[in-house]
């Protein structure tokens, strides 16, 4: 393992934290941001296949481990970056817009809500209280929000 790996782990994993201690706290009527979906969006165009998804399996179950879902982030971030990494590699060479990054993390973070969805459905993960057109639409837009903000603040 290389230090570029190591550190990209590193920042994932503070990622992960930082939507423990802050976002969770930050709902917009029950929506919460995924950060970390919004990191391995970025780190995607670096690694290969096999790389992104080993990064992915394991970031994502540290989060699976802090919220207590086991295994239904991991196995919904890693199809998504297994079927997402062709088309997020090809925009390494263009500049995208804000409007376009915005829609690629809406339509990522939408997909990955569905599959998340789809998964929790079966094992009732939420089965109380829980609206799962809040979950889907909401916080997709709230994930493309942060994730579009992100890239206005981080400049080139």
């Amino acid at each position: 393992m290389n230090k570029e790996i190591v550190k990209d782990l590193i920042i994932g994993l503070s990622f992960v934290i930082v939507e423990v201690l802050i976002f969770q706290h930050l709902s917009f009527f029950g929506a919460t941001p995924d950060p970390l979906l919004i990191f391995l969006l970025w780190i995607a165009m670096k690694y290969d296949r096999v790389q992104l998804v080993i990064i992915t399996a394991v970031l994502a179950f540290f989060q699976d481990a802090l919220f207590d879902f086991w295994g239904l982030n991991m196995f919904s971030k890693v199809l998504l970056m297994f079927f997402a990494h062709n088309f997020l590699s090809r925009q390494r060479e263009s500049r995208l817009l804000v409007w376009q990054i915005f829609l690629v993390i809406l339509m990522c973070a939408f997909f990955h809500n569905l599959i998340f969805l789809g998964l929790s459905s079966f094992i009732d993960a939420y089965s109380s209280g829980f609206s799962p057109i809040i979950f889907l639409l909401l916080n997709s837009l709230y994930t493309a929000t942060l994730g579009a903000m992100l890239f206005i603040f981080k400049g080139n």
